[in-house]
């Protein structure tokens, strides 16, 4: 796959920041500085490969690096297992692993996740690039002040949408611990469970200074391609101004913890 971003594409001149995987190959257009495009990568047991994955993001015009590190193994899916899932269908390949060190030419290299990673593997991470280098995966509030002790540029708390552990703690119940751990040293972002604008608007009251959005655009996409995915954003910017409104704000500042009402578990 080769994700090319720009004004004309459906996130362009929105403000949204794409996001694109480790098995993507992404071209920031020269001509389209906005949107960012941020590069997620998963760390590769084998160091020379990492370097390799971060040197095509930089080539490609990439702005920042978001490094997953909720993912020592992968999560046991009940659906894959019930389902027979182990591997892409024939003709899909996880383009960006071809032609990395260590692999003959034209080979794939596998994508085994680093259940040996530690936080001496993020730090020379960060060493490898002058890109900002964010970590993803983080639930602990003492994971995050160790995450800006190691010279993470932002923290996204997340819970991997809930795939990776069913016991996992949802990402906007740890947001407050984070982010108060952080203390402004760094953004915090959240993802996980965002599908309306309500759900922007109590992530950014309880420290977020932004959202990522990640099934509500992956359903426009598939029900109305490009123009699905401009509906889904479109939606979410009037919502979110109608919510912000509502709640007798003028800027996402205006939004406070204190605006928040937890539920009661019983119902």
């Amino acid at each position: 796959v080769r994700l090319e971003v720009g004004r004309a594409g459906p996130c362009g001149g929105r403000g949204v920041v794409v996001c694109a995987g480790t098995v993507v190959v992404a071209a920031a257009r020269e001509t389209a500085p906005d949107p960012a495009v941020w590069f997620l990568l998963y760390p590769h047991p084998r160091r020379e490969v990492t370097e390799a994955l971060v040197r095509r993001a930089e080539e490609a015009g990439c702005s920042a690096l978001v490094v997953t590190v909720d993912s020592p193994l992968l999560g046991r899916r009940a659906r894959d297992l019930r389902n027979g899932f182990t591997d892409l269908p024939p003709g899909c390949a996880a383009e960006n692993m071809r032609d990395l060190p260590g692999a003959p030419p034209g080979a794939l290299t596998d994508i085994p996740l680093h259940p040996a990673a530690s936080w001496r593997d993020f730090a020379e991470t960060v060493g490898m690039t002058s890109l900002p280098v964010w970590i993803k995966g983080v639930l602990h509030p003492a994971d995050a002040r160790l995450a800006v002790g190691h010279g993470a540029a932002g923290v996204i708390v997340s819970n991997h949408g809930g795939r990776q552990c069913d016991a996992a703690a949802a990402a906007v119940d740890c947001l407050p611990a984070v982010a108060d751990a952080v203390a402004g040293a760094v953004p915090v972002l959240l993802d996980g469970g965002i599908r309306r604008a309500d759900d922007v608007a109590v992530a950014l009251a309880l420290g977020a200074a932004a959202v990522g959005v990640g099934r509500p655009v992956l359903w426009g996409l598939a029900a109305a391609g490009e123009a699905g995915v401009r509906e889904v954003l479109r939606t979410l910017l009037a919502e979110y101004d109608h919510t912000l409104a509502l709640c007798g704000g003028r800027r996402n500042t205006d939004l406070s913890a204190d605006m928040v009402v937890r539920g009661d578990a019983r119902w």
